[in-house]
């Protein structure tokens, strides 16, 4: 019984730097599976939404442009401009609404 505990403690101390190095590796590189990072999806789909141009949007009208996109993206920054701690990305809020 003593053997296999210290056999066992010796084999998760031989594994132990090895752990490590995998979560410092992970957490050294953020980007998904993909190489984008889960904050530069979330900012690209603000971008759309804003923009009227979720996949949401435009089902009933593809292959077209929507005929409302303009008035669909100005509610939306008129939300957003009113609701200030509704964007999390104000700089894309900024940019988007202010053209």
């Amino acid at each position: 019984m003593k053997r296999l505990a210290s056999l066992c403690l010796l084999s998760l101390a031989a594994a132990l730097p090895a752990l490590t190095s995998v979560s410092a590796h992970a957490a050294a590189d953020p980007a998904g599976r993909h190489g984008v990072a889960p904050i530069q999806v979330k900012a690209q789909l603000y971008r759309a939404w804003l923009n009227g141009t979720t996949a949401a949007d435009e089902k009933s009208s593809y292959p077209f442009a929507p005929s409302d996109r303009a008035e669909v993206s100005a509610s939306r920054c008129g939300y957003v401009l009113g609701h200030p701690g509704a964007s999390e990305f104000p700089s894309i809020t900024r940019a988007v609404c202010n053209q």
